[in-house]
């Protein structure tokens, strides 16, 4: 697995032989998911399914931000809670991913819930001389943390440019950032020992992984854009409170791109998951979104999708093929056929997770299936084995069990 901490790839071994400890930085739930979701969390659905066909038992948790000033804003345009309006984009986002066949994690904390485990934390980096608080407000001294700062981008303090405050600032140094926010009053919040507010994003993430992984974590994941600042300040935080590394494996994927930009919804310009949807079910998304390998980005193009709708259900018709199969046999053809395959698939998936090379592997198979007439019911049997065997790692194919 590539290692975006080392950039390179490595031999993957979790700390405790057996068992992963998995963490993906969930969605800030302020609209629909759009395709970059999508892509994100199937690929780290991808890499939990394979990590337990090869015997792992995989501990995954995925969080919700479900209180940040987006949220808190958009809920005020349309008059509604912001924890009731978050939630509302919490259960289409779980609607979206049974519908791209996405399991559930393990764990999917919200922020709301987790408030004492976070202020519990931000106590103890302040006891640890980490943070410090400022009228209501706590900051993380982020040049203390020497180990940890620069560890994805590979940056120095000293190549961090920042901008002076229109006003005069509480923070000790520019680069400190907010652990605990004081309350605006027309806001959600809550008690902590520097009064009424809400936690900073940085902070959320590792009291929630903390509680139910703890440090390190085996594999932390999310999309490119989180390495810096979320992620380098998550490795901080962790150094700070227990002076410790935050994760062995850092797993970044790409983008879905629109136009060559990537598809944001801060930046307006994203395709919601459920506009897919209308076109094309949730398997023929995940097939074409795994065409690509989970490092490069994707360029949103509706003839991907069409192209595989074709693909698959050319599958499923090699699929129905081989049930019903029952000629006199093809003298090995076909088990030599399966086992070539499975190496194949195995070998790509072996090196960096390579869904592409995977998928090439059942697009063979799919051709090569129709190139046997002969084939008996017993090699059917085995073919639509093969199937369901890759299909439970690529999310394909629920109905074959």
């Amino acid at each position: 697995m590539y290692n975006t901490r080392t950039r390179k790839k490595e031999a993957f071994a979790p700390l405790t032989p057996g068992f992963v400890k998995m963490y993906v930085c969930g969605p800030t739930t302020y609209d629909y998911s759009h395709l970059g979701h999508a892509r994100s969390y199937i690929d780290f659905d991808v890499a939990r399914r394979y990590l337990e066909y090869l015997g792992h038992r995989v501990t995954y948790v995925v969080n919700f931000t479900d209180i940040e000033e987006v949220i808190i804003r958009r809920a005020r345009e349309v008059g509604k809670d912001p924890l009731v309006y978050a939630q509302l984009y919490i259960d289409a986002f779980l609607e979206d991913m049974r519908a791209l066949n996405v399991r559930p994690a393990d764990h999917m904390p919200k922020v709301s819930g987790h408030i004492p485990e976070i202020t519990a934390l931000v106590r103890r980096l302040i006891d640890r001389g980490y943070a410090y608080s400022v009228d209501g407000e706590v900051y993380f001294r982020t040049k203390k943390a020497k180990h940890s700062f620069g560890i994805l981008t590979h940056q120095k303090f000293a190549d961090i440019v920042v901008e002076s405050p229109a006003t005069e600032s509480p923070k000790e140094d520019p680069l400190d950032f907010a652990l605990w926010k004081k309350s605006k009053g027309d806001e959600p919040s809550w008690p902590s020992p520097w009064g009424n507010g809400r936690p900073g994003w940085h902070v959320e993430c590792n009291a929630m992984a903390n509680k139910y992984l703890g440090a390190p974590l085996d594999i932390h994941g999310g999309g490119v854009d989180l390495k810096f600042p979320h992620h380098e300040s998550e490795a901080m935080i962790c150094e700070g409170a227990w002076g410790a590394e935050w994760a062995r494996t850092w797993m970044h994927n790409g983008f879905v791109t629109l136009a060559r930009e990537k598809m944001s919804k801060s930046l307006g310009n994203f395709v919601t998951i459920r506009e897919v949807l209308r076109d094309f079910p949730g398997e023929v998304i995940r097939l074409c979104l795994l065409k690509a390998p989970y490092r490069e980005d994707v360029e949103y193009d509706q003839a991907c999708f069409a192209q595989a709708q074709k693909e698959y259900d050319a599958m499923r018709a090699a699929i129905d093929a081989a049930k019903t199969a029952s000629g006199p046999g093809s003298g090995g053809t076909v088990d030599a056929l399966v086992v070539r395959t499975r190496d194949g698939f195995r070998a790509a998936m072996d090196d960096d997770l390579n869904t592409r090379d995977a998928v090439f592997r059942l697009q063979q198979l799919t051709e090569a299936i129709v190139e046997i007439p002969t084939m008996s019911a017993s090699e059917g049997r085995a073919v639509v084995g093969a199937f369901r065997e890759f299909g439970q790692i690529l999310g394909l194919f629920p109905d074959l069990g």
